[in-house]
């Protein structure tokens, strides 16, 4: 029987050429029934059945009516979204990448086969560290982990994954587990910040209000990383990673 179990979303798509974030939670059994029960609550008390950000933040689906212009009650129930999740999860995994530097990158070197795309890249970094973290806890044998299905590189993550680790990595569809919606928020949220940071007109005012956007989830234990081009120049390295021809 699993003792901790994870779920993993990505933010972003590899076709708008602009950043990719994978991320997750990691927690207990008994805390993730108890996470559904609450997130689920707080949606109920909202009138809402199913909690998605990009809808959220563009009043789509169940935010077309009555959220526009409701400041003060859209902060709330984030803030409300934000504290279910403190009280419920262990630790957060994150992986964000920068895709201009991707595909640069990828141009001299091998990346993309012997790494994978860059979904591939996030998710298996963060199963990596998600996999040390259970092993320091000595859980690793009671440990599962489920990434959101209906990514485009599914199959490229697929390939990688079972070369490290002799098996295919486990897919759920969002409505099987409560918790992705919770993965799909935190996602969002980091690759906003992200993308905020790397557009031309970026001030210290505006890093610091995007500093802020964050800061619900600051709280919460992580193991994050942007990777950019220093970053992919080291993987090179390290994995041996071969020139182009």
């Amino acid at each position: 029987m699993a003792m901790f179990s994870a779920y993993f979303d990505a933010s972003g798509h590899p076709n708008q050429k602009s950043v990719l974030t994978v991320a997750g939670f990691v927690s207990t059994v008994q805390k993730w029934s108890r996470f559904d029960r609450e997130w689920n609550a707080i949606l109920k008390s909202e009138g809402v059945t199913f909690f998605h950000m990009t809808d959220f933040v563009s009043n789509r689906g169940e935010f077309a009516k009555g959220w526009r212009g409701e400041t003060e009650r859209r902060r709330k129930f984030i803030e409300r979204l934000a504290e279910c999740l403190k009280r419920n999860v262990n630790k957060s995994f994150r992986t964000t990448v920068i895709l201009p530097d991707y595909e640069k990158a990828n141009k001299s070197f091998q990346i993309e086969e012997r790494l994978g795309r860059p979904y591939t890249l996030c998710s298996l970094t963060c199963v990596h560290t998600l996999r040390n973290w259970a092993k320091r806890k000595g859980a690793e044998r009671s440990l599962l982990y489920y990434f959101e299905d209906g990514d485009k590189d599914k199959s490229d993550f697929e390939r990688l994954h079972k070369i490290d680790y002799k098996v295919l990595p486990k897919f759920l569809d969002k409505t099987e587990a409560v918790a992705f919606q919770a993965a799909d928020f935190a996602g969002w949220k980091i690759r906003s910040g992200v993308e905020g940071a790397l557009k031309a007109d970026h001030t210290l005012e505006k890093g610091i209000q995007l500093l802020r956007s964050t800061e619900m989830l600051k709280s919460i234990p992580k193991d994050a990383g942007v990777v950019n081009l220093e970053t992919l120049a080291k993987y090179c390295h390290y994995y041996k990673v071969p020139r182009r021809p």
